[in-house]
Formats: C-alpha cells, sequence, structure tokens
C-alpha cells in the first residue's frame, strides 16, 4: 500500500524508539521538500495522531547518525524543521530549543557539518554550554531573508 507523499511524522517517532534505522529515516524523508524557488521550500508531513516527548538522547541519536554520515545536513535539517512545526512533538529543555533551532536554519545559525554536530552534542550530553547569544531587536531591519519553509500537511 503506497503511503502519503511527504515526512511521516511517525517513521520519525520510530527512529527515536530505535525500530527504524537512520538510512531508513532519510529514506522517509526523501522528496518531502518542493522547492518553490530560490527562497522559498515546502515541507510535506504527514501528521501522526498521539504525542510523543523528544529528549535529549534523541537528538544525541541524530548527531550520532550525521557524524557517521548516515544522515546528511538537508535530512537533519528537515527533521528539525518538522519537530519544530509538529503538533504531536514536545519537549521541555531550552537546550533542546536551542539545538532543533540552529539545525531548522543553518543559513542564520551554524552550518550543518560534523564540527558544529559535534558542539551540539557536548550541549545535549551536558559537556558543554551553549553560548549566550545577543537577541536583535525585532525592529531592527538589517540583512535579509535567505530562506523561507513551510509545513504542508499530506
Amino acid at each position: 500500500m503506497p503511503y502519503p507523499a511527504g515526512m511521516r511524522e511517525e517513521e520519525l517517532r520510530r527512529y527515536f524508539l530505535g525500530q527504524r534505522s537512520a538510512a531508513e529515516l532519510s529514506e522517509d524523508l526523501r522528496g518531502s521538500v518542493l522547492q518553490i524557488d530560490q527562497v522559498r521550500s515546502s515541507v510535506q508531513i504527514v501528521d501522526m495522531r498521539e504525542s510523543f516527548s523528544v529528549t535529549r538522547p534523541h537528538l544525541v541519536s541524530l548527531c550520532d547518525a550525521f557524524i557517521e554520515g548516515a544522515l546528511p545536513p538537508d535530512a537533519l535539517n528537515t527533521v528539525a524543521f518538522a519537530l519544530m512545526a509538529s503538533d504531536a512533538f514536545e519537549w521541555d529543555d531550552d537546550v533542546t530549543s536551542e539545538v532543533l533551532s540552529d539545525w531548522s536554519a543553518p543559513e542564520i545559525n551554524y552550518e550543518l557539518n560534523a564540527e558544529t554536530i559535534s558542539m551540539h552534542r557536548e550541549w545535549l550530553l551536558g559537556t558543554a554550554e551553549p553560548p549566550r547569544r545577543e537577541f536583535r531587536d525585532a525592529k531592527a531591519r538589517t540583512g535579509h531573508l535567505i530562506s523561507v519553509r513551510t509545513k504542508t500537511p499530506s
């Protein structure tokens, strides 16, 4: 039976539970991002019904899969965006929020590479602290928009 197009939140939950490999997760993500133009993209996501609590060890497993080469940067970026856009995935941890925010927008945070993912891994394990960040005044209109992603439920 064919599945609806898009990343299935249920497959991400199964990955976190150890029921799917990083390769299977990466395969599920294939074709879920539709590039609209140079700036805008849409991520097609198949929502799951129940809620799931995301923990730091779940994100450490994503770090490990990335560092091992089983999860490419675009897949990690899509997973982070999907988690943040989801109504089903929940977490109550500032470091988890910061890491997901970084991964979901690497064009304005940290490039997704082995060095930065190792840094995030240390934050998640509590062996290093995230740096203090200065937030810009929202009314200051400097810089330019690099990309826009939207969630398209399938």
